[in-house]
């Protein structure tokens, strides 16, 4: 495996165990991760995604490295009303206002989670605020031409994902 493989494993990393941890400790819902995969395409994966850019250097590199990406968390209506449910301990049988900010704020959550983590393995990350789409068969149009890790994520509420991308830029 070459060093910039290497690099995207250990960046993907953190952004699972802190999607494990928000479940866990916001909602008290288990998540299992299932095989990261290579994206292909724009289309989303559910009908909700949370997307908030990544942009940063690598700290222990003797080029001083620089890369952006994006974090794109997506789910099925059903997964996220019932996500939102537990979030806000409430059932919703429908998408609201109430719950228009629930996939944003577990994309703020999850990224401050991974972004500590990942200072501490040098990458040091300038976050951005998340923006959301919303939609049957919407596109995400941040990832082209970066190669995009997808990774399913299923829980009680059923099987939403995680999208990570990830580019080093020459100086």
């Amino acid at each position: 495996m070459d060093k910039f493989n290497e690099r995207y494993l250990d960046f993907c990393k953190p952004f699972i165990e802190a999607l494990k941890d928000v479940y866990s400790t916001m909602i008290g819902v288990e998540v299992t991760a299932g095989k990261p995969t290579i994206k292909l395409g724009r289309a989303s994966f559910g009908d909700y995604s949370a997307i908030m850019g990544i942009n940063g250097h690598l700290e222990n590199d003797p080029e001083k490295k620089r890369f952006n990406g994006s974090l794109v968390l997506s789910w099925p209506e059903e997964v996220y009303l019932k996500t939102s449910g537990g979030m806000l301990m409430e059932d919703f049988t429908e998408y609201c206002d109430d719950i228009a900010d629930v996939g944003l704020e577990i994309c703020n959550i999850t990224m401050g989670s991974a972004k500590e983590t990942l200072c501490g393995e040098g990458f040091l990350i300038d976050m951005s605020i998340p923006t959301s789409v919303k939609g049957k068969d919407h596109e995400i149009s941040a990832q082209d031409g970066v190669t995009t890790i997808a990774t399913p994520l299923t829980c009680d509420f059923g099987t939403f994902s995680v999208e990570l991308s990830y580019q080093e830029i020459k100086a």
